[in-house]
């Protein structure tokens, strides 16, 4: 169990995470875990326990996790066994913070398989991942926020993306941008709820990388929305690398690369 934190640390909105033993290893690096409030939900997000205020927060969404079990069915847990969208967040330059999709890493009774199966990218995620967002810059002071998403989670940060007008920059990674043509591509059943081949082209400035060597997320299959999303001044690449590495150890190059888009 996580030791609660007194309240004149956190800001509003956010308490200490009550999470299970599993999930209750410090997370190293000086960061700390907690829950905060998302639309009369709850999700997990984490942040460096020293203070931190900037005028611009970059938050790393995590990506699907364990979605289904290696037979196709619904997982019990969405919690992933390697959160490589934390690891991201840890490592990126600034300030910087992590933010778990619903149902991670939390205890919440309105948890059912549709969170994270067919409805992943549903209004109520997105409405939820919003709020969260919200309150993570309240706690950095932040003006501005820089989405950065990992696999699903580049889906969910251009959903949020969309929708805010202080969004100064989006980060995708390995994301699957075009949701019907990336479920067709891989012989699933269609996703209910929100795709980001549906948004018209989004103003902030975009890098939007996939990997060749990634066959769970084909650069073919996302390049086209990413490109239209991104404009002409937004940054596209392939870049050689899996869908699940080795991302963390070229953080300063992806971060160096957003920053240099006009």
């Amino acid at each position: 169990m996580w030791r609660r934190l007194t309240p004149l640390f956190l800001a509003p909105l956010l308490i200490a995470s009550p999470v299970a033993a599993r999930h209750a290893d410090p997370l190293g690096d000086g960061w700390m875990r907690f829950e905060v409030a998302a639309a009369g939900r709850t999700l997990a997000a984490a942040m460096p326990s020293a203070a931190q205020t900037d005028q611009v927060l970059t938050i790393v969404i995590e990506g699907d996790g364990r979605a289904h079990d290696r037979h196709g069915r619904a997982s019990p847990d969405p919690t992933p066994d390697k959160a490589v969208g934390q690891e991201l967040a840890k490592a990126w330059p600034g300030s910087a913070a992590w933010l778990g999709r619903p149902c991670q890493y939390v205890q919440d009774a309105a948890c059912e398989p549709a969170d994270w199966t067919t409805h992943r990218f549903s209004e109520e995620a997105v409405a939820m991942t919003d709020a969260a967002v919200s309150a993570l810059m309240s706690r950095a002071q932040a003006e501005r926020v820089v989405l950065v998403g990992w696999s699903g989670g580049g889906v969910m940060a251009t959903l949020v993306a969309a929708r805010r007008d202080d969004v100064a920059g989006l980060v995708t990674i390995a994301a699957p941008l075009d949701l019907a043509a990336w479920t067709r591509s891989r012989g699933l059943s269609p996703l209910q709820g929100l795709d980001p081949a549906d948004l018209p082209p989004i103003t902030a400035a975009q890098v939007h990388l996939t990997g060749p060597f990634a066959p769970l997320v084909r650069p073919a299959v996302v390049r086209e929305t990413a490109r239209r999303l991104a404009g002409p001044q937004g940054q596209v690449a392939t870049w050689p690398e899996r869908h699940d590495c080795c991302w963390v150890a070229r953080v300063e190059e992806i971060a160096a690369g957003f920053e240099a888009q006009p």
